[in-house]
Formats: C-alpha cells, structure tokens, sequence
C-alpha cells in the first residue's frame, strides 16, 4: 500500500466506527416492524421442529419404537431440512431481494404449516409411514423457508447493525423450543398422552394471521422509505450495499462461487459440527429424563427446554458482540464453552444438576447461528447472500440429522432406552463435535469476513 493510499484507508476506517456507534434509536420503525414479523415466523418455526424432539418419549411409546429406530427416523425428518436449503434460496434471490421476498416466503410457511397440521390427524397418526412421510414434508418447505427469512431481516436492517439484528431475529428459536416444552406438557396434562397429536395443530392457527399482515406489510414503498431512512441516519442500507456494487440481471454462478469461498466452507463446516450438540441436546434431554430419571412424559417435555430461557439472553448478547470483537473470535469462545457444557452432561446424576447445566448451556447454546449467517453474508459474493445463507442452513440440517442418527445407535448399543451407558457416551459425544468446530474456525482468516469488489458474479 502506498503513503498516498493510508489516509484514504484511515478515513474509512474512522468512517465505519463512527457508523457503528449509532445508536439503536436511529433504526428506522420500518426495520423493527420486519425484524418482529420474521421474528414471530422463526418461533412458529422453532416450535413446530422442536415438538417432535419433545414427542420423543411418547411418539416412540406410541409406534412402539427402538432408540435406534426412532433415532432413524428423527434423522429422516431433520435431514429433510436441508434439501431444499441452497436451491429454494436461489429460487427466492431471483424472486427478488427486500420486499419482493415476503411475495415469496407467506404461501411457503403457510404452506408447511398446513402439512404439519396433517400430521396430527387420525389417519396420520395410525400409520407410521403417513407420519413420517407427512412431516418430512413439513421440513421440506420450513428448510426451504429459513433461508429466505434470514436475507429478509439482513435486508430491511442496516449493515453495522445486523449481527444485533440476527441476534435477535434467533432468538425466536429457544422461544419457540420453550414454548414447545411448555405446550406439549400442556397437552399432555390436559388432554392425557394418547392426544398428543394435538400439538400439531398449534402452528397453523398462530401462521395465518402473521402471514396475512406481512402480505400486507411489505411493499415496495415501506421498504424503500425505510433504506432511505437507513442511509440518512448514517448508516447503511442494504441497497447502498448493492449499489456500491451493482449487479444487472441474475446472478450466474453463485452457488460455485459459495462453495470456493474458504470463509462459507470453513463457516458451514463449523455450522454442521455445532448442530449435532445443539440437535443432539435437544434430542436426549427428554428421552434422558423420562427413561433415566422417571419422569412422566410431561414433565419431561417442560424440564428439557430449561436451556432455552438463557438461550434468549445468549443470544442477543454473542451476537451483539461479534459487530465488535469479529465473528470468528466470537465463534471459537462460544464454541469452547458449549463443548465444555455438554461434555459436563456425563457427571449430572440428578435432576436440579441437569436444570445448572442446562442454564449454562444456555448462554451459548443459541448463540452460534446468526452469527454463522452473519459471517456468510459479509463472506458472500455479491447478489449471492441468499445462496450463502442456503449454505448455512443445508450444514445446520446435516448436522441435526446426524445427531439423533448417532445418538439412537448409541443408546441402543449402551442397552437400549433404559440404560445410562448409551446416554454418557452421547454427551462425550457432544463435546467432541463443539471442539471439532472450533478447530475449524482457527482456518478462518478474519479478513476475509467483508465483501470485495472482484467477487462480484457474472450476470445474465
């Protein structure tokens, strides 16, 4: 770099702290409005993916299943997450960015919404393959539609604010997965084990109203006036950000260029890793409690989402960080507490040291994810954020469907249901892929975390 070139580099420099110094009251209303709505669709989300995990015990009692048969089949369904992951995410950047995506995203989530509801009718619930079949197809379409519901709250948010935003869009997930706890125990209690296919019915309801008001919401006026606000507050909007580097058409060859970007492999790679502690955590906790412990099935299903409560807080706060301190230093220090977290699982012999572990778990479990798509997206090839959030996902959805894969083989090897040894090899089995992801993270060069003018794409 010449002496000519530092003052230049200097300023900008100067110029982005200062951007990120703004204030949260400087975010236009528009940009709250949208982070609410995709915030309510990540808890409908969250919940209706996370009741299965809950349903373990009593789903498994009901078809009359193995550990490892129902580990299987657990598998199945969350591998069908990421099938549709990086394809449906292309299909939604050539649908349009911004507003356009809501057009996109409301019949999707109704859509797989309506199926899940399916999956809890008499027909469904007396034949095993229907079920199956059914909420593979939930999957389907709640894989294809995480995505696209990242880009649309990264797009209606400022640029220096979007770890914060992602943050707190997250933290509908362990929402979702407490409410889940909660609603099944509900169920259960009120309307006894054999109704437990009532669950399925919650989402829908709760959807449609949503779905409506976004319909509805997000047009090309509210989202327009919410950028310029964005750039006249002194930060940045995602259309500048497309601006400063414009793209005519679409975009050709991003999914190639995603998979020879160092930072997105390296990033989903870690994803995958983080997923089956996240996935395998929430799996064995309610099978834990209620075969080990005794618990009634119930009350297995409320004491397995402890971790969720301060899972809200976690991640706002990791998040919110990692604008500041860099999205890898942030990744390998949650990635170290979650491995020591759930490799501790294995000395827990009562249920008050399980609810301490899981509030410790907590603080990170949730964390890691809208950092993970933070760091996609500022690693993305221009007009390419979409496929490199798909990329994310489609890692996250392996990872979970390996999880209860492995575990199911391990508690039926340890002997079965009711035995400790497969549940202790389970949790060494957790710390070991949390540290595994962090050693993926020491290949990340931090550097490569922002865009750059010579990736922009070929266009049509």
């Amino acid at each position: 770099m010449s002496t000519t070139d530092r003052p230049t580099v200097a300023a900008e420099a100067a110029k982005e702290i200062k951007k990120r110094r703004i204030g949260l009251k400087q975010v236009p209303s528009g940009a709250w409005v949208a982070l609410s709505v995709t915030w309510i669709i990540w808890i409908i989300n969250a919940f209706d993916r996370e009741v299965i995990l809950r349903l373990g015990p009593v789903i498994s009692d009901h078809f009359n299943l193995s550990a490892e048969a129902w580990g299987t089949i657990t598998s199945v369904i969350f591998f069908a997450l990421a099938v549709m992951a990086i394809p449906g995410s292309r299909m939604s950047d050539k649908h349009g960015v911004g507003w356009k995506r809501a057009w996109f995203q409301v019949p999707l989530v109704i859509g797989y919404n309506f199926i899940s509801a399916l999956s809890g009718l008499g027909f469904a619930i007396k034949n095993l393959g229907v079920f199956l079949a059914l909420r593979v197809g939930v999957n389907l379409g709640a894989g294809w539609g995480e995505p696209v519901g990242v880009s649309n709250t990264t797009e209606w948010w400022p640029k220096e604010k979007r770890g914060f935003a992602l943050g707190v869009h997250h933290t509908g997930y362990p929402v979702g997965a407490l409410l889940s706890g909660l609603v099944v125990a509900w169920i259960l209690n009120v309307f006894g084990d054999h109704n437990w296919n009532y669950v399925f019915f919650v989402a829908l309801i709760v959807c449609v109203p949503v779905m409506a008001f976004w319909h509805w919401y997000s047009n090309q006026q509210r989202y327009e006036k919410t950028q310029e606000l964005i750039d006249a507050r002194g930060m940045t909007s995602f259309e500048t950000e497309q601006r400063n580097h414009p793209i005519h058409g679409e975009v050709k060859g991003a999914i190639g260029a995603c998979l020879h970007n160092r930072t997105i492999m390296l990033t989903s790679g870690t994803t995958a890793l983080t997923q089956i502690v996240y996935n395998g955590t929430s799996y064995i906790l309610p099978l834990y409690l209620a075969n080990i412990v005794g618990l009634s099935y119930a009350s297995a299903a409320a004491y397995s989402v402890v971790f969720t409560i301060t899972g809200i807080v976690g991640q706002i706060v990791w998040p919110t960080i990692s604008d500041y301190i860099g999205r890898r230093p942030t990744l390998i220090i949650c990635g170290i507490w979650m491995g020591l977290a759930a490799g501790a699982f294995y000395f827990a012999h009562t249920i008050g040291a399980y609810i301490a572990l899981q509030l410790v778990l907590g603080l990170v479990a949730n964390a890691p994810w809208p950092i993970f798509y933070a760091a996609a997206t500022d690693a993305s090839p221009r007009g390419a954020s979409g496929t490199a959030n798909g990329f994310i996902t489609t890692a996250m959805f392996i990872g979970g469907g390996l999880a209860p894969l492995i575990i199911g083989f391990l508690i039926f090897q340890g002997g079965g249901w009711v035995s400790v040894a497969g549940y202790n090899a389970s949790f060494i089995l957790l710390m070991v892929s949390a540290i595994l992801g962090v050693v993926l993270q020491f290949f990340v060069r931090e550097s490569d975390l922002h865009h750059r003018p010579d990736e922009v794409l070929a266009v049509a």
